[in-house]
């Protein structure tokens, strides 16, 4: 068994994972980067059908490397006796089960939650659902666009007149994440208990738990005596352009604004009163913002950002995907990792943002090639193929 550090605290957890997408397999490659064995189940001829989107090489996306890197990949059949038993067997020697198909699927397998901790009540089982296992809903499927149009994320982006998509995969992301919590906080509790548990997680109400803060605050309060200020969109102030580019600004403070004011040649806002003070602000958030951007640009975008950062105000420049690689700031934290893989050849990954006890995760293992490890893991369960 591996040795469990502080670097590798889930050394020794086994994971089994079977899943389409990213929901369950952004949250197993977490574990693995933290030194959990994750064993990522598929189905021969095309596996997962993240291996297919987007930027590939042969039967790897770049999407299939960012979320199964360090796992082992092994093709069951699970339309066949052999691939259910191989499954079984999997999950039955397993610290942690997890899946994204639909409600009834893996029932239907022999491979549910019951009968499966009924014979290892240790097991960990984490079934991740669009819609639930309740409601009218609950047997649609789901995809990242339609639950950011169900649980509002779309009438948020578009505010206050359209509707917007995030466009990234803003829901799977963050349900996974919801996923890996969950399982962790499962994996303690086995500890203190002595037992596993069924963990149901949908991604309706991931998503819902992560806008409300903040994309509901104006919701939660009841009664005729509420003082209501603005939505909190409208505190995302408008980008603020620059002779050669943009820059964000995230002012809260009278003297941050004093700073933005001054900064844009506008110092008679200033004497404003209804821009003095966070309350006042607060009510008219939308209406200062919209002010402010509509201002032509006076300094490029080093000028600007180093001027409001001489005055405390947060601010940076608005940057792509491409720029953020070189970035002093992003280089010394390391937040990137090269790789040579070796099927891929050289890659760049997002390394894990986790530091424990002072220390970065060492970095972890490649993607797997579908299937690439069936024959190993079909030996140590005993079993030929299947």
């Amino acid at each position: 068994m591996a040795e469990t550090t502080a670097q590798q605290p889930l050394a020794g957890i086994k994971v089994v994972e079977f899943s389409t997408m990213i929901t369950a397999s952004l949250a197993t490659m977490m574990f693995a980067q933290q030194g959990a064995d994750v064993i990522k189940v598929e189905p021969p001829g095309m596996g997962d059908p993240m291996r297919w989107l987007g930027s590939r090489k042969d039967s790897i996306s770049g999407l299939f490397n960012n979320c199964n890197r360090a796992k082992r990949s092994i093709t069951l059949d699970l339309k066949s006796d052999d691939g259910v038993a191989a499954a079984r067997k999997l999950c039955l020697e397993a610290d942690v089960v997890i899946h994204n198909y639909r409600t009834g699927v893996m029932d239907r397998l022999g491979l549910g939650s019951a009968a499966l901790r009924a014979e290892r009540p240790e097991l960990i089982y984490c079934a991740i659902t669009g819609f639930g296992h309740q409601g009218p809903l609950s047997d649609r499927p789901a995809y990242d666009h339609v639950m950011q149009a169900m649980t509002g994320f779309m009438s948020l982006q578009g505010h206050p007149e359209s509707f917007a998509y995030v466009k990234t995969l803003l829901c799977d992301k963050l349900t996974a994440y919801t996923a890996a919590q969950a399982i962790t906080a499962a994996l303690f509790a086995r500890e203190r208990m002595g037992e596993g548990q069924h963990i149901d997680l949908s991604m309706l109400a991931s998503c819902v738990a992560f806008l409300w803060p903040d994309g509901g605050m104006h919701l939660t309060l009841k009664g005729d005596d509420v003082i209501h200020g603005v939505p909190f969109a409208d505190y995302y102030q408008l980008p603020l352009r620059t002779t050669d580019g943009a820059i964000a600004y995230a002012a809260m403070s009278d003297d941050h604004w004093e700073a933005v004011f001054d900064m844009i040649g506008r110092e008679d806002l200033k004497a404003e009163e209804k821009y003095k003070g966070i309350e006042n602000r607060s009510l008219r958030m939308g209406e200062l913002a919209s002010l402010v951007a509509s201002e032509p640009p006076r300094m490029n975008t080093t000028d600007l950002v180093a001027g409001l950062a001489e005055r405390d105000v947060p601010a940076a420049p608005c940057m792509s995907l491409e720029e953020i690689q070189n970035h002093e700031q992003f280089v010394a934290m390391g937040v990137f990792e090269d790789q040579d893989h070796p099927l891929l050849g050289p890659l760049k990954n997002a390394g894990s943002p986790v530091h424990f006890a002072g220390q970065k995760l060492p970095p972890c293992g490649p993607s797997p090639a579908l299937g690439q490890h069936t024959d190993d893991i079909l030996a140590e369960i005993g079993m030929k193929g299947a």
